[in-house]
């Protein structure tokens, strides 16, 4: 029984600090990697002045995700069947 409170606080201790330490989350690389889909997905590379341009890319980009998804739902779908 104190062993299994050991492995409980240990455990709590371990969350503690990978919270304070930010964890896989900190990483200098994935915050640069979600600042780069951020960008794409808002369409920073389109001309900023064109207000048509920028949200047909945003939708286009957004729309493209939906569809990937929807695709990847209906080959699990697919292939779950047989």
């Amino acid at each position: 029984m104190n062993d299994h409170r050991d492995k409980s606080e240990q455990a709590r201790r371990d969350l503690d600090r990978l919270s304070q330490e930010g964890g896989l989350f900190n990483t200098p690389e994935l915050k640069a990697k979600a600042g780069s889909v951020r960008g794409h997905l808002s369409a920073s590379d389109a001309d900023q002045h064109d207000r048509i341009e920028v949200w047909g890319t945003r939708i286009g980009r957004w729309l493209s995700i939906v569809v990937f998804v929807l695709l990847v739902i209906w080959l699990f779908n697919f292939f779950s069947r047989n």
